[in-house]
């Protein structure tokens, strides 16, 4: 019998304390983990180790992150890896120019190492879908615009606040799977603790209530889906 390989996780920052002690946390939960401190070697190591998740600080000296996550999605093996920025910036403009050149979510330092586990690990073990570099989704009549935060049905825009927005374009990326409402705090916001799960369910009333339209469902056992049928 096969032993099944761990999933494989490459880090590049040039704090040698911080790599670390992401390799400490990564590893006691199971993953594989490859640090490098010299952007310049990240490509060269992406080729050997072949992982199935990058992360990324920005600010390192040549190439910084936002450099080298385009050089990477120019590697035909690896377009579609998933790379997540791990920074201490939390200016607007660097999270933009993270996902616009391909970053699939952008974590502050601030919000710690149970926000970076957490999206780790809704996508690689529980299979869900995080990209915030997709700039639009487009399901029926349904329109959701990540870059204008805008929602519009047969060209109509609805105005939601974030944390609604947040949740309608996940769901929306993952259709028909039934996620509970730790999972989404987890996976959009990296910790359970952040928003309390009653404040999901408002939410999403909330988002019924504004789009007219059932696009999510609530199961019996308090779990979510994303109807696409309903656009």
């Amino acid at each position: 019998m096969h032993k099944k390989r761990r999933y494989r996780l490459l880090v590049v920052d040039d704090d040698q304390d911080i790599l670390e002690l992401l390799r400490y946390n990564l590893e006691k939960e199971g993953y594989k983990v490859k640090l490098v401190a010299d952007s310049s070697k990240a490509i060269t190591v992406v080729k050997e180790f072949d992982p199935d998740l990058i992360i990324l600080d920005i600010m390192m000296p040549h190439p910084n992150g936002i450099e080298l996550c385009r050089d990477i999605q120019k590697l035909s093996s690896f377009r579609d890896i998933y790379i997540f920025f791990l920074t201490a910036k939390s200016e607007g403009y660097y999270q933009q120019a993270a996902l616009d050149t391909g970053g699939d979510d952008y974590i502050e330092k601030i919000m710690g190492l149970r926000a970076l586990t957490n999206k780790v690990a809704s996508v690689l073990r529980k299979k869900l879908i995080i990209r915030k570099s997709i700039p639009e989704l487009r399901i029926g009549k349904l329109v959701i615009n990540r870059r204008s935060q805008s929602v519009t049905i047969n060209g109509i825009r609805y105005e939601l606040s974030r944390p609604e927005f947040e949740l309608l374009f996940f769901l929306a990326q993952n259709p028909g799977k039934e996620i509970g409402a730790s999972q989404l705090l987890g996976s959009i916001w990296g910790s359970e603790n952040y928003i309390v799960d009653g404040t999901v369910e408002m939410y999403i009333q909330n988002l019924t209530g504004k789009l007219g339209l059932n696009l999510i469902q609530r199961t019996t056992d308090y779990r979510y889906r994303f109807d696409p049928g309903s656009c």
